[in-house]
Formats: structure tokens, sequence, C-alpha cells
């Protein structure tokens, strides 16, 4: 009996009679195999057989890996089986595979300790199978228990988008039965769902829990666990945040920030705002929050210096997060960490990136932010001297700018040292003089009245494209450079070193910014000039 076959992704391994009548049926048994390594469940001693399923298999559909039933690519004879039974699709969006019920009479079940079911209130009769979820299925029957296979995985070293494009391009790998019921449904990307209240027991069942299995670690912290993670009913892929639950109860700290999270991005509805899924409750150890998977934060395309070579992909980052900054102050929203790490990007068919802003657990209203928040390197002035003092949409704009000498490099900015307060505020002060940042140095004024809000500096430089401020409540129009607001280089130097020696509680008056600079540099794209902003 031969091996597993190469484009093999997994075996179904016989765990009744029934199911090895099976795989001793003459249509099947070109795709039966011994199964090395595999333990054999239902007689430990013999080395198990099983069924290959995978690429190899010609299915009518590129996207099925397979059907069983009466008239299946597997056949499976009996009056309680459906002409097509169940069949395993690859799911279009993420490459998940998934066990679809085709049976008139739903007579398809997952089973064992691992198994996430299909449930009748859920009527897409699909659910991921994984090595770690829906490992056990069972079909025939009331029970849904005639036939009973365990499924093996392979080791995959196959990149199946190549292996279906394959199975596209060749008509000869497709069956021309004309009789096979079409198995590949539409898909479409699960919609918006909205939050139940995870401690309104008058809210519960009022959105569907998701479930989910994990799928690969992203990050952790204090806080708890980032994954990557896969919606079992459809297929989709999520970023599921674990929360722990704070140990002091429902009126801690910890729980007002959890609780502030899952409202703020529950009410969030912004194109370079990450799109908020769902938050529920796992028992009483965790809080699931998920929301849209990106690639990644732009820490990894920094890394490959994307920003220091593509001046547009940097124009991008600054207009994606200046709207999306400007709709939070629209709002009455303080990011107040706005970093590299929480700045996720997606890559563009025409190539380039959409930006989005992530990571809401810092966030508050203006009327109540006053306390200690953000990550250092990228904290105002105003909050690095004054913690306790009020803040504004502000702090998020200086945020903004630290971040981009940062992606930039600008003036050496990640080669300077910044172990204190005075060097931050240094070397964004040698950023802002740099003369590519000439068109943003408005957002660098260490006063956070004299710096510009997101809003002015979508007028000044963008048009004000995206804005969500009204025009009639923006305070002041951002045209060019306060003159009588800056010092000469030699002087502001002078003044810097009062500032970063005014502390805790006293005004900080001098900003950043300085006197002369040269023009935005003007790059050629396409044969059409236009005004590059750094």
């Amino acid at each position: 009996m031969p091996s597993p076959h190469p484009l093999a992704l997994f075996s179904l391994i016989p765990l009744n009679d029934r199911a090895n009548a099976v795989l001793d049926h003459p249509n099947n048994r070109h795709l039966v195999s011994f199964i090395p390594g595999a333990e054999n469940e239902s007689n430990p001693e013999v080395l198990p057989r099983g069924l290959n399923i995978g690429l190899h298999i010609a299915s009518k559909s590129s996207r099925t890996l397979a059907t069983i039933g009466r008239i299946g690519d597997i056949t499976v004879e009996g009056s309680s089986i459906s002409r097509i039974q169940c069949s395993f699709e690859i799911y279009e969006h993420t490459e998940e595979i998934c066990l679809f019920d085709r049976s008139t009479s739903y007579s398809t079940q997952t089973f064992g300790p691992n198994a996430l079911p299909f449930q009748l209130d859920r009527p897409a009769r699909r659910v991921v199978i994984a090595p770690t979820v829906n490992d056990h299925f069972g079909f025939g029957g009331v029970a849904c228990d005639l036939v009973q296979f365990q499924i093996y995985w392979h080791e995959c070293v196959l990149d199946l988008k190549k292996q279906i494009s394959y199975r596209e391009d060749h008509p000869c790998f497709t069956r021309t039965v004309d009789d096979e019921t079409p198995t590949a449904l539409p898909s479409k990307r699960a919609t918006r769902i909205h939050t139940p209240a995870v401690h309104n027991t008058a809210a519960q069942g009022l959105a569907k829990q998701i479930r989910f299995y994990k799928k690969t670690m992203l990050g952790e912290g204090s806080f708890g666990e980032v994954w990557r993670a896969v919606d079992v009913d459809s297929g989709d892929l999520f970023a599921l945040k674990l929360v722990k639950w704070p140990d002091h109860g429902l009126h801690s700290h910890e729980y007002t920030m959890l609780k502030r999270e899952v409202e703020t991005l529950a009410a969030m509805s912004h194109p370079n705002i990450v799109e908020f899924i769902s938050a529920q409750s796992l028992g009483v150890k965790h809080l699931a929050i998920f929301t849209q998977l990106k690639e990644g934060n732009i820490e990894d395309i920094i890394k490959k210096d994307v920003f220091i070579r593509d001046r547009d992909s940097a124009t991008s980052l600054l207009r994606h997060m200046l709207q999306a900054l400007d709709y939070l102050a629209f709002n009455g929203i303080v990011h107040r960490d706005v970093k590299p790490a929480n700045i996720l990007y997606t890559s563009l068919p025409a190539g380039g990136y959409t930006f989005q802003l992530a990571d809401f657990g810092l966030c508050n209203f203006i009327v109540d932010a006053r306390t200690f928040a953000g990550s250092p390197i990228f904290m105002a002035p105003e909050l690095l001297y004054n913690p306790g003092s009020p803040q504004t949409s502000k702090v998020d704009v200086w945020s903004l700018f630290v971040t981009l000498a940062y992606a930039m490099n600008v003036a050496g900015f990640r080669e300077k040292p910044l172990r204190t307060n005075e060097l931050k505020i240094r070397a964004a002060h040698d950023a802002a003089n740099d003369a590519s940042f000439h068109s943003i140095q408005d957002m660098a004024f260490v006063d956070p009245e004299r710096r510009a809000s997101a809003a002015e500096m979508l007028d000044k430089i963008f048009n004000g494209e995206g804005r969500s401020t009204p025009r009639n409540q923006i305070s002041k129009k951002v045209s060019g450079v306060d003159d009588n607001a800056l010092a000469p280089r030699k002087e502001q130097k002078l003044k810097i070193t009062k500032v970063v020696q005014k502390r805790h509680g006293q005004g900080l008056e001098v900003p950043v910014t300085t006197g002369k600079h040269r023009d935005g540099i003007l790059d050629a794209v396409g044969g059409v000039r236009s005004r590059s902003y750094f």
C-alpha cells in the first residue's frame, strides 16, 4: 500500500466499521494509504490506513478538496447518506479549510474534546477544521454517527494559493460529470458584529458569541496576549486581544480601562481606525476583544527603511493619521498612545499602504484626560512635565510628529540619546529644524496652545481632505510658520534649556520649531510634479 500522496493536506482515519468500509470501496481505493506517525484510535497495535485528502483530488471546483456522498469524490453508499453529504473546501479569503454539511437532513457533525460543532442557529453549515479544532467528525443517521473519521494532519509545506491557481489554469484537473452538485458557495466577509454587554445579563444573547481558535501568537505583555485567530464559523481571520480580568473587580482602574477600550472601539467608524468586530467575556479569566487583522504595525516597515526610501508612503502615513486623529478630536477623544507599534498597515495592490490607528486602551475623553499615559519617547512635553494637567488632542499631534521623525530618521532621530525628558524634546527640536519637516513644524510647538491641531494640519497640507471637524469649529487657520513665535537657532537653543528646566506645573511656552527653512521638495511622479511634504 502506498504512502500518503505528496499533495495530501490531511487524511481521514476510520473510527468504526462503516468508515472502514468506505476505504474498501472500489471507487475510493486510489485515495487510500497507510498513515505513518498516526495513532490508530480503534486498534493501537495496527498501523492505520486513511483516505488522503488534498489538491490531488480532481474535484469540480478548484477550492473544493473533496466531496463525500453517494456521488461524491469519495463514494459512501447507504440510504441515509445524501448524494453530497459533506465537503472539504478552502475559504478563498484566508486559505482556511472548512468542513461543509451538504446533507438535506443536517446529518454531518463534529465531535470530540476540541469540537466546535455545527449549530442550527448558525445557518452557514460550515466549520473550520484544523489540528487543534474539529479533528473528529461523523455523518449519517439521527446521531450523525453511522460513519466516523479522525482527521490526521500532515506537515504541509505547500503554497496553497499557487496550487489552487494551478488547478484553475489546467482544465484537465476538473471533473466533467454533469450531475455533481456544485459545492463552492459564494463567500463574503463577515459584517460588523455589535458588542454584547459582557457584564449585563439582560444583554446576553443580543449578539452571537464568536467561536474561534488561536492560530499564532502576535505578542504578549502584563495585560495578556494578542493572537492571530480564526472565526470557526466563517474562516475569517482577526486579531484577538485576550485581556486578563482585573483582580479587584468591576470598580478597579483596570476594569475602567478595559471598559473604555471596548466602548471606544465599538463607537468608532473611520477608514483610518482599525475596525472593531466584537468583545465578549471568556469566563472569569479573560475578556476577548476582536478587531480586524492587518499585516503588521509600522515598526515592521520602519526596520526596512520604507519611509526613508519612499516619501510618498511617509506622506500617506501623515495624511491617514491626521485624519484619524481629527476624527477622534471631533468626537472628544484623546488616544494618548500614538506610536509606531499602534499604527497598523495594509499593503495596497497598486503599491503604497493604508494606515490605521489601533490600541485604544489608554484613550480618554478630553474632559477626563488627566492621568499619566503613553510611551515616553513619543509623549508630549505637557505629559512629561505635568502629567496631572488637563490633556487635549494636541498630545496626539505631538506624538504623531515624533512618530514621523522616528519613522524617517529625520536629523538622525533614532541614533540620538533619549534617556531624559530634556533629550527627548531636544531630539524633536532637531527634527523640527530639519528642512524636510518645514511643512509640519507647527505640530512640534512645546506649548499645546500654539501647537497645531490635526484639523489645522489637514487644512494646511492636504486642503482639508478627510477632515471630520467642520471648518467653522477650527480655532485658527494654519497658513504657515508663526514668525513671531519663533526664535533664531542660537537664541532658541538657550530658550530650550530654559524650557526643560520648567517642570511640575509650570507652563511650557517656547516652541520647538525655529526660523528659516526652504520649501518642501518637489518630486516628479508619473510625469506630474506634485508636492512632497518631506
